[in-house]
């Protein structure tokens, strides 16, 4: 009977550490999420083109906090190059697709372009 505490014990400490020692700490500095934006007005067309990028957005990440890193970066560029295939000849304004980090309030977000999408000529 006291072999099997002593087991149990020692399986319940090394269930322990291992949900420990599997936790990452996160400075937030690569925590936020990814948005398109015109590099001018846009009404009509460039609107819907703004409305279909995030509506892509939004279906390939969710609604919760995104980490930036390289495999994010090809799935928002993906997401939104199927809109602008379609779109491309009727947009008459640049839009930049970028990644913004999370931020406390009152402090300032970065930003960083990903992708600029131009009109087609």
């Amino acid at each position: 009977m006291k072999l099997k505490s002593i087991i149990a014990a020692v399986a319940a400490a090394i269930l322990a550490l291992s949900f420990t020692s599997c936790q990452k700490t996160d400075s937030g500095d690569n925590a936020g999420g990814y948005y398109i934006a015109p590099l001018a007005d846009a009404s009509g067309v460039d609107a819907i083109f703004i409305l279909s990028c995030n509506g892509a957005l939004l279906e390939t990440f969710g609604t919760g906090i995104v980490y930036k890193n390289a495999a994010n970066d090809k799935k928002a560029i993906d997401a939104c190059d199927k809109i602008y295939e379609d779109a491309k000849h009727n947009i008459s304004v640049s839009f930049e697709l970028y990644f913004q980090n999370a931020v406390a309030e009152g402090q300032q977000p970065t930003k960083q372009v990903i992708k600029t999408y131009s009109p087609a000529e």
